[in-house]
């Protein structure tokens, strides 16, 4: 690929100075890897390499090409549905792209039972603690609650099949 970066360097250096590279064709590439099941994420991967700023818009495209539209809308428009499927001790857990939030949605939905304002914590450095005592609350009081930014706080987020299902002593 090097080779081919240096041969056709005024081909690549549009691609990597594109406004959208996402909907660019790949240089020397685009012809070998468009008629192959991978082709879209070979793209995608080169994207992420070269233009990781355009990453997202990238994997949305890819996501919406390989799956269907239907996996890119925001999850909010299905908050009722989402709570239908939900138990208390089957919690809702949203992944969620960088600016993406529900946490709005999810307190105007809470105020229809009742349930608002809802516990929030941010996961971070020592909040394991702060997070535990709230979902003990809300078992106790029915409370919802919200925890954000679960991915700093993954031994936590291991033990939380533990903590919705204790095992009776």
């Amino acid at each position: 690929m090097i080779d081919c970066i240096t041969r056709n360097d005024k081909d690549w250096r549009a691609f990597y100075e594109s406004d959208s590279p996402e909907n660019d064709p790949i240089p020397d590439y685009e012809d070998k890897i468009s008629d192959q099941d991978d082709g879209p994420f070979l793209h995608l991967c080169l994207i992420r390499c070269l233009r990781e700023d355009r990453s997202v818009i990238a994997a949305i495209k890819f996501i919406q090409k390989t799956l269907s539209s239907d996996f890119i809308r925001p999850v909010s428009e299905h908050i009722s549905e989402i709570y239908e499927a939900s138990l208390p001790n089957r919690p809702v857990l949203y992944l969620l792209s960088t600016g993406a939030d529900p946490t709005g949605t999810i307190d105007d939905y809470s105020r229809r039972f009742k349930k608002f304002p809802t516990k929030k914590v941010s996961m971070g450095e020592e909040m394991e603690g702060p997070a535990l005592e709230k979902i003990k609350e809300g078992f106790r009081n029915g409370d919802w609650v919200i925890l954000n930014n679960c991915h700093l706080s993954l031994d936590f987020m291991a033990e939380m099949e533990t903590i919705l299902n204790p095992k009776e002593v």
